[in-house]
């Protein structure tokens, strides 16, 4: 018990937080060298060549970083929201694909893709598929908790309204295939597979924003966030609000998944994954578990993104195929183990 209570007190933050901090600047520093070229850690000196002298290797590099820090950023933020929505539910199976949110989002994006040639407008398709993903993540939401009314949060009841609702979605996704030309319906196929491709560099400094944003906002519900898993009558008899903590904490995770959705598509698997392996290094405790769980995130999507991009080679695969040839195993040893370790 004295050991455990260190871990959870504020030295064992601290150093959890440092671990994770070195972590992510060695992953970082080491897997843009790596590829079907790989490159000495000396070669980050062209970056810094004023005069242009480091020949290739300096685009390559620096579109590997972007690239892979787009990677980082995605799958903290999806991990976060994976978190929060097995808290939520307490069920271990609880993630942004199985409760619709990552549907709603990939047909708001399929549906500005199918639209922005019909509009006399110049923002560009990739402008379009930002603002459908955040509508079509919303609508998911809004969706849920129309579902969620005068039920427990936490009931199987609203996890498999979720699952119909990502249904849902997902036909409205295959419809709006089949009425697309080739060259949209080309684009759409490729998007749902889920891709870290950065377009545009300012994508990746507004994700980041918020998922930061989110993280920090997080932390600030630990303690209400551990609390939730003790019991609905225990949170009650310690004055949190249960609908209040429980909506916002709902809305927050979906604006996380509508954000990394918007940018890389829908990726699946990595907030169901990098909650459990965070449980498994850092035990219970939210104030643990946030940011080792954005770290694993992290870093199992740019580990991911680093093979999509040399199994192919010189085509990239597509992240989505990598996580869920990875994530498949995974599910369905939850289901075969029957969700007892929700941690």
């Amino acid at each position: 018990m004295k050991n455990a209570s260190s871990r959870s007190g504020p030295a064992g933050i601290a150093l959890l937080l440092l671990s994770g901090l070195l972590v992510a600047a060695a992953a970082l520093f080491f897997l843009p060298l790596l590829g079907r070229t790989v490159y000495s850690p000396g070669a980050w000196r062209v970056l810094l060549d004023a005069d242009g002298a480091g020949g290739t290797a300096a685009p390559i590099l620096a579109e590997r970083f972007r690239n892979t820090a787009l990677a980082f950023t995605a799958g903290g933020g999806l991990a976060l929201a994976g978190l929060v929505l097995q808290t939520l539910f307490r069920n271990p199976l609880a993630s942004p694909f199985t409760l619709g949110i990552a549907g709603g989002a990939s047909f708001g994006a399929v549906l500005a893709i199918a639209v922005s040639p019909l509009l006399w407008t110049t923002i560009p398709i990739a402008g379009f598929g930002v603002i459908g993903s955040l509508l079509g993540a919303g609508a998911a939401i809004a969706l849920v908790l129309f579902l969620a009314r005068g039920r427990d949060m936490a009931s199987e009841t609203v996890l498999l309204a979720g699952v119909g609702v990502n249904f849902f979605f997902s036909g409205l996704i295959l419809f709006t295939q089949y009425l697309s030309e080739e060259g949209q319906l080309f684009r759409m196929i490729r998007w749902t597979m889920g891709q870290i491709s950065l377009t545009d560099p300012a994508l990746l400094g507004v994700l980041a924003g918020v998922v930061a944003a989110a993280a920090a906002l997080l932390y600030l519900f630990a303690d209400e966030m551990d609390i939730l898993l003790t019991g609905d009558e225990r949170a009650l008899s310690l004055g949190v609000n249960l609908s209040a903590v429980r909506i916002f904490l709902f809305l927050l995770s979906s604006v996380l998944v509508g954000a990394v959705v918007s940018v890389c598509g829908p990726i699946g698997f990595v907030g169901l994954t990098a909650p459990h392996f965070a449980r498994r290094a850092a035990g219970g405790g939210h104030r643990r578990l946030i940011p080792v769980s954005f770290l694993f995130g992290a870093v199992f999507l740019a580990l991911c993104y680093t093979a999509a991009r040399v199994i192919l080679y010189p085509d990239v695969l597509p992240v989505g195929v990598v996580t869920s040839l990875f994530g498949g195993p995974f599910f369905i040893s939850l289901l075969i183990r029957g969700g007892r370790n929700a941690g």
